[in-house]
């Protein structure tokens, strides 16, 4: 969808509004993304986004929150998938044209993957028994 590279000390949630600017509909978050103007932000460009709620807040819901956590755990097992077969974390790379093309490598390799599970019946992000094939 869009990558954004920012220096550390950038708020990620300032980085947002850049990332989804062609968006509409829903947008999935954690916990930290939790803010009121971004929420307002992303509903003037009819993007609604859901967090899971912390227990402090007016309108807490553990149902609420058991149905958001299900939908982030595949989004936390592709991460996890890219960090651990893949070593998405440390590309190392001096320009933006290399970075770029190593991300896009790893993330269609990663999808590669899983399409191949997919062909072999197979769980889509099983992919211990593709290696050991």
């Amino acid at each position: 969808m869009g990558v954004s590279v920012t220096p550390a000390h950038v708020d990620e949630r300032d980085v947002v509004p850049e990332l989804v600017g062609h968006l509409q509909g829903l947008l999935l978050g954690d916990k930290a993304y939790s803010r009121e103007t971004l929420s307002e932000d992303l509903a003037t460009q009819q993007l609604t986004l859901l967090t899971r709620q912390r227990r402090n807040m007016k309108a807490y819901h553990p149902q609420w929150n058991r149905t958001v956590s299900r939908h982030r755990q595949l989004v936390e097992t592709v991460i996890g998938h890219l960090c651990h077969w893949f070593d998405i974390e440390h590309i190392r790379a001096r320009d933006l044209w290399h970075l770029t093309s190593r991300v896009v490598r790893k993330g269609l390799a990663h999808t590669v993957m899983s399409y191949l599970n997919h062909l072999k019946g197979r769980p889509d992000l099983r992919f211990e028994a593709l290696i050991k094939a």
